[in-house]
Parts: C-alpha cells; structure tokens; sequence
C-alpha cells in the first residue's frame, strides 16, 4: 500500500507538498527497468519521492531504495538506498546521479550481487522478472525498450497505439506480474491511462484517472464485474497509454473490495484447472435423483451463491452436454458460472470426464459446429417440457416403422400418462404443473438410452420410442421411470407419493405388424394401466387371435 506524506496545510498560497509513493515490497532483485520506472514516477512533479522496498530473495534481508527529484537542490534525481531494520534504515549510500546503470550498479553491489558493466541497459537482463514486469518504455525510442521473454510458440499480440507513434509507458507480462499486483500498482502510483491486456482470446482495457478505475471493459462484460474477471487472468501481454481518458462512469466499487472478490474467484478459477474442467469437458451428475432439499444443504457448504441459478444451471447437465454448449444454451459471465461450477464440484453433485459422450465433439472436429445440428431440432422441441412436440415424435416413430418393414428392426413404443391425486386415494387427479413435467422428463432422459425418444402424445400424454427393442425391455424402461420419478419430489411442494402412473407398452412385430394397431395397442394398454395402477403390456389384454 501506499505510504503518502501530505502537508496538512496550505498557509500563505503555497502548493501542497508532493506526495511520497511506497511501491509493494517485491522479493527480487530490482533490474534496469525497474529503476527506471522509479525515475519515472518521481520526475512527475517537483519533490516527489518513490520508494520499493525489496528483498534479494524471499523472507532475506530487507532493503529499500527511494528517488527523488529537486531541481532547487541537484538537476540529477537523489537516489537514497538503505538498509531496512527494526531499529531504523541503516543508510548504505545517497547520491545525486543521473546515469541508471550507475545507479543499478551501486544497488545490487550494495545488496551482495556482483555489479554488472556499463552495458547493462542494453543487455538481456531488461526482460528478466522485475517488480511485476512493469518495463518502462522511454521517448528515446525504441531502441531503448525493455524486451519481453516470449515463447516460439506463442506469438507476442498485436497492439493499436491509441495515437499513431505513441508509446507505451507500462508493458510487460501477466505470468510475471499478477493481475492483482498490477491494478494495485496503477492505482498507487496514481496514474491516469488506459491498461491493454490481450490474451489468446480476449482483450480487456481498463480506465485508470489518478489511480481510480473509472471503466472496464472484457468483450460484452463491463464495469466492476470487468474488472473481477481481469483479476482471474493468469496469462497475457499488457500496455499502459497514458493520459488516455473516456467519459463512460462504469466502475463504482473501490478497488480493495472487488480485488477481496477477485482473488476468491482466482482460488475458484484454479480449482476448476486443476480438477481439469476445460470448455469441451463432459459434465455428470453425481446422483440422477437428488430432491430440491439435499440439493439445497449440500450446497451450504459452499460459496454463498443464490439457490435458483445453481439449480438451474444444474437441470442442464445431463451427462453429455460440454461446459461449452451448456453456456451456449444458457449465457452465463464468467463472475456468475464459475462459482457455480466451483459449488457443483466442491459439493460432490458433479464430476468431470473428457469423455465425449455426443457426436457433437467429434463432428466439430470436422468443422461442423453443434449449433447447425440444434438449429433443426429447435423447431422439434416444445420449450416448456423439452421433449419432442407430438408431430415431431409421430414422425419419427413412423421412421423408425419404416426400418422394421425395410430392415426387419423390432421397436417398442410406450404411452403414459402422468397426474397428481389430490385429497387422499380417493381423491381426483390433476395434471402435473409444467415445471414438475419438465424435471420428470430430465430425470427420464438420464436412464433412457440416447437412441430413444421421448415427446408429447395426443394433448395430455407421453411416449418413448425404443428402436431394436422387444416389449419386454421397453416395460424394464417403464419401471425404471417410475422409480426415478418416486426417488425425489419433482417440485418442493409435490408430495412424490401423490404421484399417479399409467404406463402402457406395446411392440413391433410382437404384438402386431402395422403402425396404427401398434398406437392404438399401447393406447388400450395403458388405459387399462389407469384400472389396475400397473405396467400394462399389450400382450395381456390383446384376445389370442
């Protein structure tokens, strides 16, 4: 933080004594660049002093090193290097010296490191760690710039200077210099600029006016919430422009308050790396059937985080959609889905598999993106329950009819319905409400197999579709489905024992050999179902012929 001196008083109309900046402690050695950006920061005004305390490495001596620049006392900035003990600092030397590679010479033989010659601005040494990397780039050119230390394989990005032929004052690079520790420098110094930061995807830019930030801005994020997600970065190259301004007022937070909330999400972020969930990871629900309360405790255990959108975000997941196309289905900023994510896992409700359980990933691979796929199924599914309309599903269960006449394929097709009884056993039956039909059929998604479809049937019913399935297996589905549907509550205030059944099943070419006798066969079956509260197989009630 910063240590500031300021004149309590202003007598006789003379200006405010300049304020003294304390940098963070940092537990490197200082280089050139470092030194230079010292000088910087104190020629902005007339007795101004900037100190860095530091260390050679972590947890060693302590040492601090201040500049200041007088014109009424030397036309060379005063650099004063000490010793730092509880007793008080210990002086080693102070001197009026214009010559920075001087000056780093004097600081590192003064810190027990041999001294380096002349050249020391121009050698390799400008691109090492330094206080967070902050290179400072001079008017001289760029001769003069500090390098940065890149990988081959990653290109270093592209920056548009905001005025053509303007220089970067700040630049270097997230990995040697925290997200964090960059803000809170900006802020300390209290500059006033625009910081850049480019990653492989994404860029972010932040409005800094005396050390406040005023904007944000990361893709379609903006303000505070801009500036949480730059403080998860871990990777990326940055730029300070100074004196660049904007009108927009986004960021109201103070930044110790966001950088609190900042850095927590950081945690979440590498907790998320390290249990390897990727965008193409395959997220699994840990138990298909969990009620609305155990959801709700085990959660309570995690971050504090509202219950509707975990439980939303969560109803997604159905054991073959990618993080990616759950986003997709349902956009979510990073500040909101990784906290999210962090509970689901952390709570044990989700695990992660690079398994690719849909096509999708592999068609992708091909250049076919999954969206192309859903765009047609858009228009075959009924928003409210997400299953299938009842045309949607008749036509392809006629389909699947051609292939027993083509193929010889057997299929099963079973009919039920699904209701409420109210006031005791006696009492009548209502529909489920749609929030409770929606769920029953998650829940009846997560044990069919992916091959079968599930839709509407008529205007109170509903059918699945079991292709290469006898009858038998198709009631072993049915029972299945029941059990599921009794395991939890759909809803908070659905009493699963309420719950009425009627299930009726019939195949191809068991049962009968044409499509209108099969609908109408699993259709007998299952108003006999409603009778004896029983699977029904069309088989039982069909006279032997």
């Amino acid at each position: 933080m910063f240590s500031q001196s300021r004149s309590q008083s202003n007598k006789g109309g003379q200006p405010p004594a300049p304020r003294s900046v304390r940098l963070p402690k940092q537990s490197i050695m200082p280089n050139y660049a470092d030194i230079q950006f010292l000088h910087q920061e104190a020629s902005k005004g007339s007795g101004r002093q900037v100190e860095m305390p530091f260390s050679v490495t972590e947890g060693s001596q302590e040492y601090l090193l201040s500049v200041k620049v007088d014109r009424a006392i030397s036309m060379d900035p005063i650099w004063t290097f000490s010793i730092v003990s509880p007793k008080g600092n210990q002086v080693l030397f102070s001197t009026a010296e214009g010559d920075i590679s001087l000056v780093a010479n004097l600081v590192m033989s003064g810190a027990g490191c041999d001294p380096l010659g002349d050249s020391f601005a121009n050698e390799g040494m400008m691109g090492m760690d330094t206080m967070g990397n902050l290179a400072t780039v001079t008017a001289q050119g760029s001769a003069e710039m500090p390098t940065i230390t890149q990988s081959s394989a990653e290109p270093t990005p592209l920056f548009d200077a905001p005025k053509p032929g303007m220089k970067a004052t700040l630049e270097g690079d997230l990995t040697k210099m925290q997200a964090p520790n960059l803000l809170q420098s900006i802020t300390m110094a209290k500059m006033t600029g625009r910081l850049d930061c480019k990653d492989k995807s994404e860029t972010a830019k932040i409005y800094f006016i005396d050390g406040a930030i005023a904007h944000a801005e990361i893709k379609d994020t903006s303000g505070d919430e801009a500036v949480i997600d730059f403080i998860t970065w871990t990777a990326g190259e940055f730029r300070f422009w100074p004196d660049e301004t904007t009108s927009e007022k986004t960021v109201n937070r103070r930044l110790e308050a966001m950088l609190m909330e900042g850095v927590t999400m950081l945690d979440q972020v590498k907790y998320l790396e390290s249990a390897n969930l990727k965008m193409e990871s395959c997220l699994v629900k840990r138990n298909a059937i969990i009620s609305e309360q155990e959801f709700s405790q085990r959660l309570s255990k995690g971050a504090p985080i509202g219950l509707q959108p975990q439980l939303d975000l969560y109803e997604l997941i159905d054991n073959r959609t990618t993080l990616y196309d759950i986003l997709r289905k349902r956009p979510m900023k990073k500040t909101e889905w990784v906290p999210i994510m962090f509970n689901l896992l952390t709570c044990g409700l989700v695990q992660v598999t690079d398994q690719q359980i849909s096509r999708s990933g592999s068609m992708r691979s091909i250049g076919i993106d999954e969206a192309t796929l859903q765009s047609v199924t858009k228009h075959l599914i009924r928003q409210e329950s997400g299953i299938m309309t009842y045309p949607a599903f008749l036509y392809f269960l006629d389909q699947e009819y051609l292939r027993y006449e083509y193929f010889n394929f057997p299929l099963s097709l079973i009919v039920f319905s699904l209701g409420n009884r109210q006031g005791g056993p006696t009492g009548p039956v209502e529909a489920l409400q749609m929030l409770a039909v929606k769920r029953a059929m998650q829940r009846i998604s997560l044990v069919k197999r992916p091959i079968d479809l599930i839709g509407h049937y008529e205007t109170f019913d509903y059918a699945v579709l079991l292709p290469n399935s006898n009858a038998k297996a198709a009631a072993a589905l049915a029972h299945r489905i029941v059990d599921v549907l009794r395991e939890a509550p759909l809803t908070a205030d659905l009493d699963p024992r309420s719950l009425v059944f009627a299930f009726g099943v019939a195949g191809v070419p068991e049962d009968c050999q044409e499509l209108d006798k099969l609908l109408q066969a699993a259709k007998n079956a299952r108003d006999a179902s409603k009778q004896s509260q029983r699977i029904v197989l069309a088989r039982e009630i069909i006279a032997p012929q």
